[in-house]
């Protein structure tokens, strides 16, 4: 199963260096570090993981760090100090508002009962650029591997300001070529459109069709792209053995997510699973 790995890695271009092959830290390793930050990237880093993160188009079109469709109503906190409630967070979408707004929250210091072990400190949401520049910095000063990088498209649901998928990526893909960092960036995103206009605008870019649980017939969710990706990126419940093999006799990577088990990261590790997407840096 090693030697099958490694012969994946190569045929899909280097996907992450060879330090952090396999390991790939959820929103920074939302485990240990408030999710989506920049010293949640920058811990993942210390543990030689990819990171893994999440993208969307401010109201003042900036393009920022972070997960969900609205601010969230579990980790964040006002400016004021009082916590986000679930009323408030239903009251605007998270791309309705400016970066500046945005980045008055604190996301970091409130306690998330789903990671006991993470730590609360103050932290903000984050421009993508600047996230970038940030753990390019701290990879260099601690003679760390370069950071490779899993960027997800995110598109959220209701109506959409106009060309928004399309102006997502272009931003995306303008801020990763400005940092130099493409050849060590791959795209993923559960939108097929999002998907095919970064591959006929951006061709040799590299991408992963992320899948949603319960969509279990791979080679049909593969079908619905014109192209084939550098990866597949289900569930990890939904990997099997058959879906392994055709991926890889297609050179397509199986990148799975999320598993926070000890036990199952090495059981997909012994499957042949190219890449695992983790909420725990310290698992791997």
């Amino acid at each position: 199963m090693k030697r099958l790995f490694i012969t994946g890695m190569v045929v899909c271009l280097h996907l992450v260096s060879s330090a952090q092959q396999f390991k790939f830290s959820h929103r920074g390793g939302r485990g240990l570090m408030p999710e989506n930050t920049v010293i949640a990237m920058e811990n993942a880093l210390d543990f030689d993981t990819a990171l893994e993160m999440d993208l969307y188009l401010s109201r003042d079109n900036q393009v920022f760090v972070y997960h969900d469709g609205v601010i969230s109503p579990v980790y964040a906190t006002n400016p004021d100090g009082s916590y986000v409630t679930k009323e408030q967070a239903n009251k605007k979408r998270i791309i309705e508002y400016t970066y500046p707004e945005l980045r008055s929250f604190d996301i970091g210091t409130r306690p998330n009962p789903e990671f006991p072990r993470k730590k609360n400190v103050k932290a903000y949401i984050p421009l993508f650029a600047e996230l970038v520049d940030s753990v390019e910095r701290y990879a260099q000063k601690g003679g760390l591997e370069k950071p490779s990088y899993s960027v997800e498209i995110k598109v959220p649901s209701g109506k959409l300001p106009e060309l928004y998928k399309q102006h997502l990526v272009d931003a995306a893909m303008k801020i990763i070529a400005e940092k130099n960092i493409t050849d060590r960036v791959i795209i993923q995103s559960f939108d097929v459109e999002a998907l095919e206009y970064l591959h006929k605008k951006y061709p040799g870019t590299k991408t992963a069709y992320l899948v949603f649980i319960g969509r279990d017939d791979f080679k049909a969710n593969l079908q619905k792209l014109s192209f084939k990706p550098t990866g597949y990126s289900p569930y990890y419940k939904q990997v099997t053995r058959e879906m392994i093999d055709y991926c890889h006799k297609n050179n397509i990577q199986v990148i799975t997510w999320t598993v926070d088990d000890k036990s199952e990261i090495e059981r997909l590790r012994q499957m042949g699973v190219d890449v695992v997407i983790s909420d725990y840096p310290d698992y791997f």
